[in-house]
């Protein structure tokens, strides 16, 4: 059991509202358009099919959640279920980029949601979108840095904005299309391509395993969140399906793929403009709060990493209260970094192949642990969630190189830095701490 179950804090309801909120957040806004020029008419069914998968894979972190006593996500699966520091740490640096590509997907959004509010491109020769989505990091950064982190009772209310208007466009969407177009539901385009876009959209149901990090918040941990992370998967599902199926409807796929980033402010105002205004101001809310969201549960993940010597003491305190001020503002740097100098494409790309790696790698755990823990697994799950994870990863990877190389070597170049860099620390910490041994000896 782990070390929140017992005592007092929010419950299933809260759980639910944060994992819908954390799901369909930003992700919907930023990433959308992306699958719709992979999957076309098929997007419902690309969405559909991802959520098999991450459903199967959300039931191996539960198991091993229960199956352990630390409450720190993957990294802490790991470390105590097989003690493999160098594979925990592997895990571990994965998933603060990934988390820092989908903050610079998140920012990219607000950027670009900003920009067409305000319907400006440049000011004074300087792009604006890049502006206002720097300038939202910064901001988030400040106030993280003043202790105005993620609230939990703030985000409870906050989603029935972010998920609220969204699903409200959606079925609004629906009736539009049904009274004005011939809906489609595109069975004779199946192929590949929706389960290329599945790949490719997977960063969208990333949000859930935020909860993990900070488990002291729920009572009854264990039990909560596995409530709270099998209800809010099929609710964000069911709107990220009802969306895919309602924008290919009101959209030609041309548009949608000559300008994926706005596709839900173009389908909205497809209808009306004061329903494209809803969208538009809720897309800004809700990647703003996704940024939020993330940054403040990123900083306390990094805090762990920082104390069990996988992150470089340079990033922070590990001893800090709250989210150390020094870790916050380089994963700022590097968000702010990401968002400005990437193309949307390649955030989404990068930060989906992360949560792939991660997702699938907790799914293989949950198989080899079963036989091992006072814990019931059902081997079907996660061995869904390995095949599903694997077969993503091939086929993303294979989509990005044949179809986007710009993308592909973008993000090989990404990879290899942060390889790279993680091997450096680690070889210098296992120097360190054998001249450590040898003065002790001494």
């Amino acid at each position: 059991m782990s070390e929140g179950d017992g005592g007092e804090g929010f419950g299933v309801a809260t759980a639910v509202s944060l994992g819908v909120g954390g799901i369909v957040g930003g992700g919907i806004y930023a990433a959308i358009g992306i699958v719709v020029a992979a999957a076309g008419v098929l997007t419902w069914f690309a969405y559909s099919l991802a959520t098999v998968v991450v459903l199967c894979c959300a039931y191996a972190y539960i198991k091993l959640n229960e199956a352990t006593e630390t409450n720190g996500g993957s990294v802490s699966y790991i470390e105590e279920l097989t003690g493999r520091s160098t594979t925990a740490g592997v895990v571990g640096w994965t998933l603060v980029v990934g988390y820092v590509g989908t903050m610079a997907m998140y920012a990219y959004a607000f950027g670009m949601y900003g920009q067409m509010l305000v319907g400006l491109e440049y000011v004074w020769g300087l792009p604006v979108r890049q502006f206002i989505s720097v300038g939202v990091v910064a901001a988030f950064v400040g106030l993280n840095l003043l202790g105005a982190g993620s609230s939990a009772a703030v985000e409870r209310y906050l989603v029935f904005v972010q998920a609220g208007i969204i699903a409200a466009f959606g079925i609004v969407g629906l009736w539009f299309g049904a009274t004005h177009y011939q809906l489609r539901l595109g069975f004779a385009e199946l192929g590949l391509n929706p389960i290329i876009a599945a790949s490719v959209g997977f960063v969208s149901f990333e949000g859930w395993q935020l909860l993990f990090y900070d488990q002291e918040q729920f009572e009854n941990a264990d039990e909560t969140l596995a409530k709270g992370v099998f209800v809010s998967i099929p609710i964000a599902a069911a709107i990220y399906v009802l969306v895919g199926f309602v924008i290919t409807t009101l959209l030609p796929e041309e548009v949608i793929a000559a300008q994926p980033e706005p596709a839900l402010l173009y389908g909205a105002l497809a209808i009306s403009k004061w329903l494209a205004l809803a969208v538009g101001i809720a897309g800004l809310v809700s990647t703003a709060s996704a940024i939020n969201s993330t940054m403040f549960s990123e900083a306390l993940f990094a805090k762990t990493l920082i104390g069990d010597d996988i992150l470089p003491d340079e990033m922070g305190e590990a001893g800090a209260d709250a989210a150390p001020k020094r870790t916050v503002i380089v994963i700022g740097v590097l968000t702010a970094a990401f968002t400005a100098l990437g193309s949307l494409e390649a955030v989404v790309e990068f930060a989906s192949l992360a949560f792939i790696v991660v997702f699938g790698a907790m799914s293989a755990l949950a198989l080899t642990v079963r036989d091992q823990e006072a814990v019931d697994v059902n081997p079907v799950p996660p061995l869904v969630g390995v095949i599903g994870s694997a077969a993503f990863f091939v086929m993303l990877t294979w989509y990005l190189y044949s179809q986007l190389p710009a993308v592909f070597w973008l993000v090989v170049v990404i990879a290899a830095v942060v390889f790279a860099v993680e091997a450096m620390y680690f070889k210098r910490r296992t120097l360190s701490e054998g001249v450590r041994e040898v003065e002790k000896r001494v």
